[in-house]
């Protein structure tokens, strides 16, 4: 871009290129394009006051064609930095983790005991292990009663889903145990101690389990989005399963 110039002898008056100023007014004398006019008995002030308003003029009318572009920046609103979390777990909620813990506990503890009975060696082994066996199944149902009563519109819950799924496997090993039970009555001999073996090892799979749904309960105390979760980590009955 030709910048217009002031042509200094002669203030008052302008010069412009081709695409510059039309004209400018100084006393009566014009200053026109391509022609400059000497402005007569002009004092020194009115010279800087010309110069100044032709100045001026030029930057009204410029020469210039081309705009810059002015980048208007939008706000953009903050970004969120609440951490996303579930409200506190209800009363409900707690309570039925409390169930879940109190009931894979006793489970376990009877279950234990019926794999002690596998080992004493006694004459009435099999009526024992008969009658330890009638309480493991009151407790595997207990469990199962209690995992699958889950407080109204906790259902979705995460971690409801994963318990869950860790009781349709134990209930497999409960009723595994119990036909390896069934199978000792009436042996002897070489016979009983083979049946004795296999209700051992159903016991031991049953614990084993049982341990992935004490695992479930644990890390879903460790979900601090999930209410249920949450409800696990506050439940006294579960203290002994999460710590």
């Amino acid at each position: 871009m030709s910048i217009p110039y002031l042509e200094a002898p002669w203030a008052g008056c302008v010069h412009a290129d081709e695409n510059g100023l039309a004209a400018l007014r100084v006393g009566e004398k014009w200053c026109d394009r391509g022609r400059v006019t000497r402005a007569k008995g002009k004092s020194p002030m009115r010279k800087s006051i010309v110069l100044i308003a032709a100045a001026a003029l030029l930057a009204g009318c410029g020469g210039s064609t081309s705009t810059t572009a002015k980048t208007s920046t939008a706000a953009s609103p903050p970004a969120s930095s609440a951490a996303t979390s579930s409200t506190a777990p209800t009363a409900e909620q707690t309570a039925w983790a409390g169930a879940v813990c109190t009931a894979t506990t006793t489970l376990k503890k009877n279950v234990q005991g019926l794999a002690s009975v596998v080992t004493s060696d006694g004459s009435n082994v099999s009526a024992a292990m008969s009658a330890q066996m009638t309480t493991v199944k009151t407790s595997a149902n207990a469990l199962v009663t209690a995992i699958t009563a889950v407080p109204p519109g906790s259902e979705s819950d995460s971690e409801a889903t994963k318990v869950q799924a860790s009781a349709d496997q134990f209930k497999t090993s409960i009723t595994a145990l119990k036909l390896s039970v069934a199978a000792l009555q009436g042996k002897t001999g070489t016979a009983k101690v083979t049946a004795l073996a296999t209700v051992r090892s159903a016991a031991s799979a049953s614990l084993s389990k049982l341990s992935d749904t004490t695992l479930a309960i644990k890390n879903a105390a460790q979900d601090g989005k999930s209410a249920l979760g949450q409800a696990f980590a506050s439940a006294p009955a579960c203290s002994s399963l999460t710590s």
